[in-house]
């Protein structure tokens, strides 16, 4: 019995991380109103929150937000909250 009840919550601690993965998207490089931002959130609810604003990508998207920090610093030349564009 005993056995059975480490086995389940072994079971269950393993399927956190993947559970909880599956339910964040990735991180996304973003221009909106005229700033650059690394945000998991989808274009469609950026546009909810920031209706007049413009927004649009410029870079690829991210298992790892940090990573799209990276991108930025290198391929950009500048920093999150730094000047961008939508044309």
């Amino acid at each position: 019995m005993m056995y059975r009840m480490t086995a389940l919550v072994a079971l269950a601690c393993a399927a956190l991380p993947v559970a909880a993965t599956a339910q964040s998207g990735p991180a996304v490089v973003y221009c909106v109103n005229d700033r650059i931002r690394v945000e998991r959130t989808t274009i469609q609810q950026l546009r909810v929150h920031q209706p007049h604003a413009p927004i649009c990508i410029i870079g690829p998207s991210f298992d790892f937000q940090p990573d799209g920090v990276t991108w930025v610093r290198q391929n950009l030349r500048s920093d999150v909250g730094g000047s961008c564009r939508c044309n």
